[in-house]
Parts: structure tokens; sequence; C-alpha cells
């Protein structure tokens, strides 16, 4: 489905504490890459994600503690 986050969406997330968006490319875990915002499906932010909708708000757990992300747009690849 086009209208959920899976592997190979762009994905535009509202960082609800830094008040800042992002955008990620959501990819299997051979292709991450963080420094080109290539997120491994199986990172904590690509697990929380995956199989969302948009406008839905996700928190995740790091390690530098809880962050909630909006998701503003999801677009296929």
């Amino acid at each position: 489905a086009k209208d959920v986050v899976s592997i190979g969406s762009h994905v535009k997330l509202r960082d609800m504490s830094a008040k800042e968006t992002i955008e990620y490319f959501i990819v299997g875990s051979a292709e991450a890459n963080p420094d080109a915002n290539k997120l491994s499906n199986e990172s904590p932010v690509g697990k929380a994600i995956l199989g969302k909708k948009k406008g839905e708000t996700v928190e995740v757990t790091t390690p530098r503690g809880a962050l909630k992300f909006k998701i503003m747009e999801i677009r296929a690849a």
C-alpha cells in the first residue's frame, strides 16, 4: 500500500521536540546509510514508523530517550 510506510518509502517526519522536519528513505538493513538519510527498517525509527499512516505520531525509544515523530508525508520510491 502506498499510504503506509514500507521499505522503499520516502517519509517526511516532524520531530515534535526539536520542531524540525526530516526526510528519510526507508531501506533494508544492507543498504542503510544514516549519512544519506537512508534508514534501515530495523533501526529504532524505522521499526516505529513501518506500517504507519500519514498523520500518525509515533514514539521512538532511543539511547537518548523517547522521541516523538509525526508522519507528515509518505511517498513511494
